[in-house]
Formats: structure tokens, sequence, C-alpha cells
């Protein structure tokens, strides 16, 4: 990248870091011309170190003497040279910053820069291991530990390293073949990770290194991966039955391949290999689950209750769950009473089970057993969640909000703040350097105390920082402080935007936030891994297309990194989901995370036949299910935060059925 083509980004990160703090409501920055004056200064500096122009750097060094980010210059002019292995300066850099993010970030460049060119006595010198994660690095030391150290302690990591399912980095060639050339590979070590490799689905891998082992080692591997692309032929189990340790660990992978075909032919062939073979428990355990789940996946009900009912000590609470789901949509209150029973004691009193045992009381004993299922709604109630206010409702009693501040003095909050480490991440977070600024919050915040994080997550709230607030509270294990928990995050936009399209639908500014809070934790910068992008996940495709309909400006992917941007859009694109599902904010959150056609399909499925809270606990996406229940109870609390009482349903919601 040339230095104009530098510049120019770094005046749109200025650009967009202004914005986004003009939008969220965070306290400016004392001085503003000051800090503005500095970043300039920064980034004149970053130029001048492009540049070579060692002169202009010190002077510009001198001149942001008292600026938070100081230390990025000698971390970015160190980076320019490193390739020269200036060690004096190396060290000096590496002692001045023991202990912060660009320490440990400059060790990581010079192991790279030392690794690469073989200089393993100096990557000893260097080399911290509680420091360094890295594979490759990781690699790069045991190649130097058996060239001039421990060598025992180098094939011992090299083992390590080896037991893997997939090819390691190709930094770990050459201590591989070290390794094996002084004979560190046994034929046992070669079978394990064959094994792995097979598990994984890397059957290239597998295959090279069968050609490692021993003839007979290499006949038992060229078996195993018969039988991972044919499964049926597990079937034929007086192939299979031997001594050999090796033919059950086929076996198993075999019978996990078939369930996934047939789990009813799986668990047939397994009933025949279990009276053969001294299965351990946790071998029983572990494919019994998955056979289980490959039923469910299969939609083979009949056979999933066959497999719990028949295997005496399995109590799989995921399968357990799925059953009491599939009898809930059936509407079968006796076959939901029979599995809820079945789940472990610390499951059935959750709030969930909870709720649904009360209902299967009322279901099934009408007035004989009222005062039993007010009890387990009284204890639901009690929770500050979806079911404990779905329960509270039945009652007709107010929710229990438990709102809690944390105790955190002013004080502390200070000095917190005045912290090197935190002044960094907010700076870099001010100038657009996004990346850096997590890096640095993470890296300050990743051996704190529980009063620690939640003077940092109120630091992080008062910075606008909403989702660094909201991580820090939940690190620290304080779930009670609302304030921090449920920030009124962009407040401005979030009600101008309800205001504008509250009239077009039930849009309302709780349901805004709630989406938001669940989508991203007020992450700006927010990306998932299917491209969406900012405070309420828009791929890219759904903002042009929704920028059109709601007269939105929309030009590139990153505008949707502006808040006031992908509000509105994120806003006008729920409202238009609402109107689609008549104003039913339980459908138009199942459709925001599972899309309107998902939705309209379920329903079809379901024939308008379930009460809404039967018909929401039924999702079939486990992701869904959560996500509109979060969104539901999340809207109650910002209506609370906000000074209203809100109901978790409205009337249209609770009597409609789905």
């Amino acid at each position: 990248m040339s230095i104009d083509a530098k510049g120019f980004a770094l005046l749109i990160s200025l650009f967009l870091s202004t914005a986004l703090y003009a939008e969220s409501g965070a306290t400016a920055v004392p001085d503003a011309e000051h800090a503005v004056a500095q970043r300039e200064k920064l980034q004149s500096a970053r130029l001048a170190i492009a540049q070579g122009d060692q002169n202009s750097l010190e002077q510009l060094k001198r001149e942001l003497a008292d600026y938070p980010l100081l230390p990025y210059l000698d971390y970015w002019a160190l980076s320019k040279k490193l390739s020269r292995l200036p060690y004096g300066e190396i060290d000096q850099f590496l002692e001045q910053y023991r202990d912060t993010a660009i320490g440990d970030w400059m060790r990581v460049k010079v192991l790279r820069e030392l690794g690469s060119r073989q200089h393993f006595r100096q990557y000893l010198k260097y080399y911290e291991p509680d420091k360094v994660e890295r594979t490759s690095l990781r690699c790069y030391y045991a190649d130097a530990l058996a060239r001039h150290g421990d060598k025992a302690e180098a094939y011992r990591l090299v083992e390590e390293l080896w037991l893997v399912g997939y090819s390691q980095a190709e930094e770990c060639d050459p201590v591989f073949a070290r390794w094996i050339a002084d004979g560190g590979l046994t034929d046992d070590l070669a079978w394990h990770r064959h094994l792995l490799a097979v598990e994984a689905g890397n059957i290239d891998l597998a295959e090279y290194i069968a050609r490692r082992m021993s003839p007979d080692k290499a006949a038992l591997a060229k078996l195993l991966r018969a039988v991972h692309r044919t499964p049926e032929q597990i079937v034929d189990h007086r192939r299979f039955l031997s001594d050999q340790p090796e033919y059950r660990q086929i076996v198993l992978h075999g019978l996990d391949r078939l369930a996934g075909k047939n789990a009813g032919e799986a668990l047939a062939a397994w009933h025949r290999y279990d009276a053969g073979y001294l299965f351990g428990e946790r071998e029983r355990d572990r494919l019994l689950r998955e056979i289980a789940l490959q039923f469910a996946r299969q939609d083979n009900l009949d056979g999933l209750r066959q497999l719990v009912q028949h295997s005496e000590n399995f109590s799989d609470e995921r399968t357990i769950e799925w059953l009491a789901r599939q009898a809930l949509r059936e509407l079968d209150w006796e076959q939901l009473d029979f599995w809820i029973n079945r789940l472990p004691e610390s499951a059935r009193n959750h709030e969930r089970w909870l709720y649904w045992r009360a209902r299967v009381l009322e279901e099934r004993f009408g007035a004989a057993r009222t005062q039993e299922a007010a009890y387990l709604y009284r204890r639901a109630a009690q929770e500050r969640s979806y079911y404990g206010f779905l329960a509270a409702d039945t009652l007709g009693q107010n929710y229990s909000f438990v709102d809690r501040p944390a105790p955190i003095t002013p004080k502390a909050v200070e000095e917190m703040a005045a912290r090197p480490a935190l002044l960094r991440a907010r700076e870099l977070q001010a100038i657009g350097e996004f990346y850096h600024a997590r890096r640095e919050w993470d890296y300050a915040t990743r051996t704190m105390n529980h009063q620690e994080l939640l003077t940092a997550g109120k630091v992080a709230s008062a910075w606008g920082w909403y989702h660094k607030s909201i991580r820090s509270v939940l690190a620290a294990d304080y779930l009670d402080d609302l304030e921090l928990r449920f920030p009124l995050a962009f407040a401005d936009i979030v009600t101008d935007v309800s205001q504008r399209m509250g009239g077009q639908s039930a849009l309302d500014p709780y349901l805004i936030y709630a989406v938001a809070r669940q989508e991203s934790h007020f992450s700006h910068d927010a990306k998932s891994g299917a491209g969406a992008l900012g405070l309420m996940q828009l791929l890219p495709s759904t903002a042009r297309a929704t920028a059109r309909r709601a007269g939105v400006k929309f030009q590139r992917n990153w505008d949707l990194l502006t808040p006031s941007t992908n509000i509105a859009l994120g806003s006008f694109y729920l409202s238009t989901l609402l109107n689609r599902f008549d104003n039913n904010r339980i459908l138009a959150a199942a459709a925001y995370n599972a899309g309107p056609t998902r939705v309209a399909q379920w329903l079809r499925e379901t024939r308008q036949q379930l009460p809404y809270d039967v018909w929401i606990e039924t999702i079939p996406y486990s992701e869904t299910r959560k996500y509109v229940q979060n969104v539901l109870a999340y809207s109650v609390i910002y209506a609370y935060r906000s000074g209203t009482n809100l109901p978790l349903l409205r009337e249209n919601e609770a009597t409609t059925r789905l």
C-alpha cells in the first residue's frame, strides 16, 4: 500500500470513528481540539516511519509525550526494520513494554522472523511458553529445543503437536521430520493420528500417515478407511470381532458413520456388538448420544423413544429435551410429563421446566392440581427471564427484575479509566483502529478479578463501548446490574427511528433495543461468519434492498458500521417483518433470525393449532428458539430500563394460535 493510500485509509477511519462517537452519546473527550491535534500528529508520525524520516519522527514523539498511543510509534517503527534484527532495540522494546499487548505482539513478530531464518539459538532466548499459543511458533520452539536444548522435552512437545486430525502448519514439517528420523514415530502414535484424521474426515492425511505404519497396522488402517467410506459393512459383526483394540475403534467409528445414514440400523448393530465387546461407559454413552442425535435428525421419533426407554442408564439431557418438545408439539401432555420426569433434577428445577411442569398439571388435572401448579409458577416467576415473565403473567403478578447496581465507587472508575492500557484501547477506538482497540482491551482485562471487571465494564459504558461493558459484567458473573447488562445504547437514534417508523407497524424502541442487544451486544463493527454487519447484523444484500424501500442512503457495505444507518435499516426491515406477520413480534423476531420463508413454512406445518408458548418452545432451530425468547424478554427489560411497564406479550400475540 502506498503512503497516499495509507493516509486516505486513515482519514476514512477517523471520519468513521468521529461519526461513531457523535452517535454513541458517549462523553466527549476533554479538550477535543487537543485530541484532534494529537491524532493528526500521530498520523504524521506514521508517515514519517513509512518514509524513514527519523528526525521528524523524533520531533513528533517529543510533541506526543503525553499521548496514550506514543508506545505504538515505537511498535510501528521497530516493526518496519525488524527484518534487520536489531537485537539491541528489540531487547529494549520488550523490556520497556513487558506485560503489555504490544510487548507480546512484538515478541510474536520477533519469533516469526527468527524461526523463518532458523536462528534457533536466539529463538530460545525470546520464546516464553506462557505467552505464545500459535502452533507455528510452538513448532519452531520444538525445533530449537531439539537442536540446542532439551531434546526429550522437544519431542514430548512434538508428540502433542503431532496428535491432531488435521495437517499442521508447514513450520512443523522440519521438526516432525527430525523426530521421525530419530525413531519417535511409533506404530501406536501413527495409528492414533490416523484415527483422528479419519474421524475428522481428512482421508488424504490419513492415507499419508498409513504409509508410515508397519504392514499389519497399515492393513488395519486400510480397513478403518473402508468402513469410513462404506459403514454398512459394519453390520456383519463377525468380521470385526477381535481382541485387538483397533477393531473396537473401527467398530465405534463405523457405528457412528452408519448412524448418520440409518440410526435404526446402527442401533440394531450396536446391540450385537455390545454383547461381544467390553465397551467402557464413556464409549457407550458417547455412541448412544450420537445415535440418539441421528434419530432426531432423521425424524425417527419411535426409534428415539425405544433407544431411551430400553437403555436403562441413558440420561442424555439434550435427547430427553428433544423428546419432551416432540410431545409438546403433539400436545401430548402425558408424554411430556413422562419425559420431563426423566430429566436430571437440575434441569427439572430450571424455570423452563418448572413452567412446563405447571402447564402439564393444568392440562392433565385442571382444578385438582391448581395449588401445585401455582407453586411451580411462583418458583419460575422469581427469575428475570422469558419463562419467569411467562409464569408471572400466568399468576397475574409483577415481574421480578432484581435490579442491583454493581458495587463500584466513582474513585475506582476514575482509577480504572486512567490505566494506560485502557487509555490506549479508547484512543485506538477513537481513531478507527477497532481491531487493535479490542485486542488492547481484551489483553488488559484478561487477568482482572471480578471487581476489576465490573469497574472496567462501568468505564466501557461511560465511553460508549457498550459491547465491552456487557461482556465485562458477564465475565464477572454479576448479572443483576441492568444498567450495564442492558444499556440504553444509541438512545437518540433508536428513539428517532422508532418514532418515524412506529406508525407503520408495532415497532417500538424496546424491540429495537432487544434485537440489537441480542444480535451484537451493541458492537457497531460486529461481523458474522455469514457476512452480516453492524449493530443489528444486516447482510449487505438485505440492507441494499431495504434501503431502496426505506429511502435510506446506503452506498457501501461499510455504511452498515455507522450506527445511524444500521439502526435505520435494521428497524425498517424489522418493521416490514411485523407487517408481514400481522404485528406479531414472536413471528417477526423468528423471521429476523431464521428468515421469513422458514417461519412461513413452520406455520404451515403447525396449521395454527398451537398456543404461542408451545409454538415458541418447539421452534425447530434451537438458535431461533432462544433468539425469540431473548428478544421478548429483553423488550420487557428495556421497557423497564426506560421507566415503562410492558407486558411480555401483547393481546394479539397471546391469543393467536400458530
